[in-house]
């Protein structure tokens, strides 16, 4: 595809599509129910493996609570590789890389500089009101320090996107894709991701509607790029930014600089204790991501069908 690489719903390993609505109907109702009996065994599972590794959480040097939250991601990693994998071969007769984790360098290379992508996402939301003077920086107490304790957060960082990125834009979303469509699949999965942040501290309708909003645009990242590390990429860059600028990530605060940022506006707009994810301003941000996203993703289509 454009010299791009292929991903589960491009290859031979889906049926066909049958004619008739009805019997198209029932494909979807069935790879819906797969899908999701997908997400519900991933999850599942994580939660209990994640019994095992809670004895781990003394060797965590940062606070006992986030350093629970942090650890989760490990089990989480494991399980969402083992079911897609067993998915992928018994279902799909497919290997694990073809959900978009090919291990080629350039396919990396993508993953590292959508790191960059993600950051500077980020930064759109937060750095123009802090040029606007609607904002300030103010001391805040340290609690991750030295070498050991940056190297743990910022592994058990990486674990928590690639183990999120698995669950929603791996198998879930790629099998939903040729039956329900990709807008499709974009509702529903992204639906999902906003269901699995709904309970973290400060979240509201606005931080819902928001992770909704991310959700598509990793979404359409996948569905552009044709790569899951392109996606794990803008995640993680995302969330290391929202942490370098000293700002809560969905409702977690991870106290790794020296200051926070005071905000002179409604946290109906810089989100409040949720973080930027949840304001008014990451609205408007992801909104234009999502749209310059789609129109790329169509460009892209007209291209193709011209070339063909």
């Amino acid at each position: 595809m454009l010299g791009l690489g292929k991903v589960l719903y491009d290859q031979p390993h889906q049926p066909a599509l049958p004619d008739g609505w009805i019997l198209r109907g029932l494909l979807a109702v069935a790879a819906l129910m797969r899908s999701f009996g997908a997400l519900l065994a991933m999850g599942t599972s994580s939660i209990l493996l994640g019994l095992a590794f809670e004895p781990l959480g003394q060797w965590i040097p940062m606070p006992r609570r986030l350093g629970a939250n942090l650890l989760m991601a490990i089990p989480s990693l494991l399980m969402c590789l083992l079911i897609s994998a067993l998915l992928l071969h018994y279902v799909h007769q497919a290997k694990l890389s073809e959900l978009g984790l090919r291990l080629r360098r350039k396919d990396l290379k993508e993953g590292l500089l959508a790191i960059l992508w993600g950051a500077f996402s980020l930064a759109l939301v937060v750095a123009p009101p802090l040029l606007m003077g609607l904002g300030k920086f103010a001391a805040a107490e340290t609690k991750i320090k030295g070498p050991y304790g940056l190297v743990v957060l910022l592994l058990l960082l990486a674990f928590a996107a690639l183990s999120e990125e698995l669950l929603m834009r791996g198998y879930a979303f790629q099998s939903l894709v040729q039956p329900m469509h990709l807008l499709g699949a974009l509702v529903l999965t992204s639906g999902a991701f906003a269901a699995l942040h709904a309970n973290n501290r400060g979240a509201n309708e606005f931080t819902i509607a928001n992770t909704f909003l991310a959700g598509c645009v990793i979404g359409m990242v996948v569905a552009l790029r044709r790569n899951l590390w392109a996606a794990v990429g803008v995640h993680l860059g995302w969330n290391l930014s929202t942490i370098l600028f000293g700002l809560n990530v969905s409702g977690l605060n991870i106290p790794v600089v020296p200051f926070t940022v005071e905000w002179r506006l409604d946290p109906v707009w810089t989100g409040g204790a949720y973080g930027p994810e949840g304001g008014l301003l990451c609205t408007v941000t992801l909104s234009a991501i999502l749209l310059l996203l789609v129109m790329l993703y169509y460009q892209r289509q007209e291209d193709q069908a011209k070339s063909e």
